[in-house]
């Protein structure tokens, strides 16, 4: 197997291990970053995530590449498994969402034995393979 980027070996420390959802949330938070900066307490992000495992695995992967934590309560987890982010700044409304075919490769095709191999493969991807984004103005 391919050497592990830096980012991923540290993620995978802090949570205890490397998985695909883990490394999405890691994807989606830098989505959100490049879009609305790492400024810390400058947006809130709501988790579309679940709180259950593995779905929720991906709160730490956004945790660790934006600003906003659950801790200093700019993340708030929701009980809907979407796989979906949406940040807000202001009137701004970032929603960035785990594509369904990639939803389902994970979940049809990622084993317990390959899913570091298959955490990777989703590192490498490019964002609009990963995520359909939109922006708005709330409402």
């Amino acid at each position: 197997m391919t050497p592990l980027p830096r980012e991923l070996q540290e993620a995978a420390r802090f949570h205890t291990h490397l998985g695909p959802y883990l490394v999405v949330g890691l994807r989606m938070g830098r989505v959100v970053t490049r879009e609305l900066g790492s400024e810390p307490f400058s947006y809130r992000i709501l988790a579309h995530t679940g709180r259950v495992p593995p779905y929720s695995c991906s709160v730490d992967g956004v945790q660790l590449s934006t600003p906003c934590t659950t801790g200093n309560g700019c993340i708030e987890v929701t009980d809907h498994r979407l796989m979906a982010l949406e940040a807000v700044k202001g009137d701004d409304v970032l929603r960035v969402a785990l594509k369904n075919e990639v939803f389902d490769s994970i979940e049809n095709d990622c084993s317990e034995e390959d899913q570091e191999e298959f955490a990777l493969r989703i590192w490498e991807m490019p964002d609009d393979e990963l995520f359909t984004v939109s922006r708005e103005e709330s409402k």
